[in-house]
């Protein structure tokens, strides 16, 4: 069955999910992060450090991707929030 997360909230900086107390279970897991903001967001699906300032898959309102990874990094352009699952 699907876990999902409270919403995470965004800020301008590369935030790792899987680091932040009560997210550690999407580590390692089919993830699917989906951006509830009104401008747009960045996620990335990988390594243990800080990825570079351009990198990262872009997120429009709404949009969504899923990925595997140890490491899930998101940042947001000005607020917002990600809703995070971790799929079947």
């Amino acid at each position: 069955m699907a876990q999902s997360f409270p919403d995470f909230a965004l800020t301008d900086e590369w935030q790792d999910i899987t680091a932040v107390a009560g997210y550690e279970a999407a580590a390692g897991k089919q993830v699917t992060v989906q951006y509830k903001g009104g401008y747009q967001a960045y996620v990335y699906f990988g390594g243990a450090g800080v990825p570079a300032a351009g990198a990262g898959g872009l997120l429009m309102p709404g949009g969504s991707v899923t990925g595997t990874a140890d490491h899930i990094w998101v940042r947001g352009t000005l607020s917002g929030a990600v809703y995070i699952q971790i799929e079947d």
